[in-house]
Order: structure tokens, then sequence, then C-alpha cells
């Protein structure tokens, strides 16, 4: 009897982690979201950036928020280090920059050029995910992975992105190494650091 119960247990669990596509779901929505957007609003890019832009904002930062990317960015030293202000005024600068690199770098993909081709929970409470995509960009095929963990927003827990690796390479983990290094060139004035702060032109550069 115990066994049978124990076997029963196994498969429950394992078509429960299996079948579970909520965090695919929430992935494939966002990016329908972002890409209808900038597929239908190029010519507000022209006509007002700032406004596109904000736009842009708000539908980006439901799949992929700043301000936890940010953290990320600082690392835990330097996050620790800064005060409140400075916190503000990194998330502020870090964000103006993400959010034009990437609004550029995605505006010349197609949605249907990225697909999910799996996920994975790393935790039993299924807060913690990886998804694996591929994309295509000027013929060429890229692997994806989104780093997920599910953050309170509001009153409830929502899936966001807290992490990319795009064919391998981190992206947070090479703009974590870019401020460390604004901090150590800066003699360990935050300050100057942040206001150094740019994101490199080739970070997200697909072409190469």
């Amino acid at each position: 009897m115990k066994k049978h119960f124990f076997l029963f247990f196994i498969i429950i669990f394992s078509s429960h982690s299996f079948l579970d596509t909520e965090v695919e779901e929430f992935v494939n929505s966002q990016h329908n979201e972002i890409f209808n957007f900038l597929n239908d609003n190029q010519e507000l890019l022209d006509l007002n950036k700032e406004k596109f832009l904000n736009e842009f904002e708000i539908r980006f930062s439901r799949l992929i928020p700043p301000e936890e990317i940010s953290k990320r960015v600082m690392s835990r030293k330097y996050f620790e280090l800064a005060s409140e202000a400075q916190r503000k005024k990194f998330n502020e600068k870090f964000k103006s920059t993400l959010l034009e690199s990437y609004s550029g770098a995605l505006g010349n993909i197609d949605a249907s050029n990225i697909s999910i081709k799996s996920h994975k929970y790393l935790n039993e409470q299924m807060t913690k995910a990886v998804v694996y995509l591929d994309t295509e960009f000027s013929g060429r095929s890229f692997k994806l992975i989104y780093k997920m963990l599910k953050i309170r927003t509001g009153d409830s827990l929502n899936w966001r992105v807290v992490g990319i690796v795009l064919d391998g390479i981190d992206i947070v983990s090479i703009y974590r190494k870019q401020f460390a290094s604004l901090v150590k060139d800066n003699n360990d004035n935050l300050d100057l650091a942040i206001d150094s702060w740019s994101i490199e032109d080739d970070s997200l550069n697909l072409e190469n």
C-alpha cells in the first residue's frame, strides 16, 4: 500500500512539473504585447521618442523590470553600500539606457522568430524558473535563456525576468562587471560611477 501511494505521488508530482505551462504562457503573452507595440508604433518613435520610450517601458517592465535588473547590476556589495538616493539615481540612469538599447534591438526582431523550447523550475515552490528560447536575427540563430522569479507586485506574485543569457553570454554579469570597473576607475566613488554609466554599444549587438 505504501509503495502504491509513493508511486502515485511521484506520477502526480511529475505530471504537474512537466505539464505546467504558466511561465511559458506568461512569457509568450508579454512577448506578443511588446512586439505588437513595437510594430505598431515605429512612427511614434520618429515623432516623439520620449513618449515612445515611456509607453515601451510600461510593456517592457511587465516582463523585464529594470529596477530588479539594476539591483543585480550594482551587485549586493555596492547595493548595500549605496544610499537610497544613489540606488534610485542608478536605477533611473540604468533604466533609461536599458530601455533605449532594448527597444532598438527588439525593434529589429519579429515576434514569430522567438520560440520557447522548454522550461524548468528551480525550487519546490515553483517561484524560480529558467525558460529556454530560440531566436533568429539576420539569418542567424541564437540561444536565449530567461532567468525567471516570481516577484510581489501589488497584492500578488508575478513572473518577471531577472537574468538574461544570450548565446552563453550572461548579459547581467557583463553589466555588473562594467559597473564594478566604473567604481574602481572612480576610486570607489559611487556617485561618479553612476554618472559615468552607459550601456556598451555592442552589448546587445546581434549582427556581429
